[in-house]
């Protein structure tokens, strides 16, 4: 038994650690720099190949925040006032008439404020009798106006090159006129699975055959990612087929995916074919589910070779490939690629975990949130990764240290939130 366990300890501490294996991929990926130019409604989740800067002031001149009345405060502060209606004001429209200190105009959300204006008195604040108008209670100097390039000044930057474009950019750029923008063209990757027992969702298998589940899969959360997506089907457990169709796609592509055959299996011909046609930079890792990716590049593309069970697949996706990906891209911040990790919240364990210590494992959970705000989070019961449905039952990964021989009931742990929304 000893013996056994020493032998275990050797193997894992030649297996990379994930914080490891996830800078040894991201030190061989180089940015993709090819540029094109698109419009702002092509633009959605591309990566900015240059920063853009406002070519005007947000707002363009002092507007009013709301329906009121525009008026000239001499003093600081003021109350009881009675003044007359000379113009009214509708956003869009531009007056030429100078107000004195007991004058006013009826002004519209955003419309410009007028000469000699310096304040707006909401109209919930006024009685209007006719063309006159009597504020009720202290107004201040100022209250209720937009300043011109209060919010975005002329010249200012709005986003350095590396930003992925969100919608709530695109707003933003389309509210100061920019309708075109250069970005770095998208990552062109191939997905395939490999298995003499797979066969694609719109066949029918025969008795030792099962649907191949991962490439659509693969295909959303890469179009989630803004790639170009080539499916390049399931290929059969032979090695030349593997390493023919691998050298095609290498060709015209910038990174490949495949999925199953890199174990040691005798028909596990993913890694012999990398090794014959690249360079194999990488292959066990110390996590759970998902110890046999393999990562290398053949010349220029990249390679990365999933597990065969699918919850091993999806984690080793989401926790090595996706930051691949983001590097990829062109994303940066003063351009410095930095990662962007999960993110990590602590929520109290509903019940004990057992496990042996040695690799650390994302075991599928629930977790919920009380009235006070507390989260509490609860293992599901099937954990094996070849069970998608400890995947789609779960809304979180609870995180278990390496070193960790077994959690507790009310432990406080770390989770991964699958989505900010319970």
């Amino acid at each position: 038994m000893r013996l056994s366990y020493f032998c275990e300890e050797q193997i894992l501490a030649a297996w990379l650690t994930l914080d490891e294996a996830l800078h040894q991929v991201l030190s061989h990926v180089v940015s993709i720099n090819e540029t094109q130019i698109l419009s702002i409604d092509e633009a959605f989740g591309h990566v900015l190949a240059e920063s853009l800067y406002s070519p005007l002031d947000v707002p363009p001149w002092n507007n009013s925040a709301m329906d009121g009345y525009a008026l000239n405060l001499e003093n600081e502060h003021a109350e009881n006032l009675t003044l007359t209606i000379t113009q009214t004001i509708k956003a869009g429209e531009l007056s030429e008439l100078t107000l004195n200190g007991k004058e006013c105009a009826r002004i519209m959300t955003g419309a410009p404020i007028p000469p000699g204006a310096n304040t707006v008195v909401m109209q919930e604040n006024v009685e209007r009798t006719g063309s006159k108008i009597q504020i009720s209670g202290r107004i201040t100097r100022g209250d209720n106006i937009r300043p011109k390039a209060g919010d975005i000044a002329k010249s200012q930057r709005l986003f350095e090159k590396g930003h992925r474009l969100r919608a709530q950019d695109l707003m933003l750029l389309s509210s100061v006129g920019i309708h075109k923008m250069c970005v770095f063209r998208a990552p062109k990757v191939a997905i395939v699975a490999t298995g003499d027992e797979l066969v694609a969702v719109t066949d029918t298998p025969d008795e030792k055959q099962i649907y191949e589940s991962h490439r659509v899969g693969l295909r959303a959360k890469l179009k989630a990612l803004h790639c170009e997506v080539t499916d390049a089907g399931i290929l059969k457990d032979d090695q030349a087929t593997i390493t023919q169709t691998f050298a095609s796609l290498a060709a015209s592509h910038d990174l490949v995916i495949s999925s199953g055959g890199v174990s040691v299996g005798d028909a596990d011909w993913v890694k012999p074919a990398l090794q014959r046609l690249g360079d194999l930079h990488l292959w066990k890792i110390a996590i759970k589910p998902g110890k046999p990716f393999a990562f290398g590049q053949f010349g220029a593309c990249l390679f990365c070779g999933l597990p065969g069970n699918p919850v091993s697949a999806f984690v080793t996706f989401e926790q090595l490939v996706v930051p691949l990906l983001h590097k990829l891209a062109g994303e940066s911040s003063n351009n410095e690629f930095v990662i962007q990790k999960p993110l990590n919240v602590k929520a109290t364990l509903t019940t004990s975990i057992k496990r042996r210590a040695g690799r650390v494992e994302f075991a599928r959970g629930r977790f919920i949130q009380n009235e006070a705000g507390e989260l509490s989070v609860s293992l599901l019961p099937k954990q094996s990764s070849s069970v998608m449905t400890s995947l789609t039952h779960a809304n979180c990964y609870i995180v278990i240290p390496a070193e960790s021989e077994g959690l507790s009931e009310n432990t406080v742990v770390t989770i991964q939130p699958f989505s900010l929304l319970i």
